[in-house]
């Protein structure tokens, strides 16, 4: 609900400020034809008079619109379709991991002293799953890494 109200928040100033940016530059055509060229405020430029009324008008009822509610009405789609985005992320987030996601040792390899793995499980294991700490730690996490790392004779040579 928090992001449907700040999009809410965020269009209404979008369009105020849109708007009120273009009555000023509708007003400075009318300055500079009454300062620069000393014409009467009658005989300035009938469309600066229209531009500035009509964006000034705008500026008015989007702020209106926005206090009956009819933004609201406009955002509901995409909070609807981000709700669903966020509970699909959500679920994947919860989702505990999976037992085949930790592969046991193969029969060729060797495990180093004081590591709870093989080596080459790190070159094994699958993306989703993190490094472990002990992992961070170990001498052979480079070899660890390597797609060939089988054997500590390997590693220490």
């Amino acid at each position: 609900m928090g992001f449907a109200k700040a999009l809410q928040i965020r269009l209404g100033a979008l369009w105020f400020a849109a708007f009120i940016i273009f009555s000023v530059w509708f007003l400075y055509w009318i300055c500079y034809d009454v300062l620069v060229w000393n014409k009467a405020l009658t005989q300035a430029a009938t469309a600066n008079y229209v531009g500035f009324t009509a964006s000034i008008a705008v500026a008015i009822l989007g702020t209106q619109l926005g206090k009956i509610g009819v933004l609201k009405k406009l955002t509901i789609p995409l909070q609807l379709k981000l709700n669903r985005n966020q509970q699909g992320q959500r679920v994947q987030q919860i989702r505990p991991p999976k037992k085949e996601e930790t592969k046991q040792a193969p029969q060729d390899s060797e495990v180093p002293s004081g590591c709870k793995f093989y080596l080459g499980y790190l070159h094994t294991r699958p993306e989703s799953v993190d490094i472990p700490e002990e992992c961070l730690e170990c001498e052979h996490v480079a070899n660890c890494l390597s797609p060939t790392a089988r054997t500590i004779e390997y590693a220490s040579s």
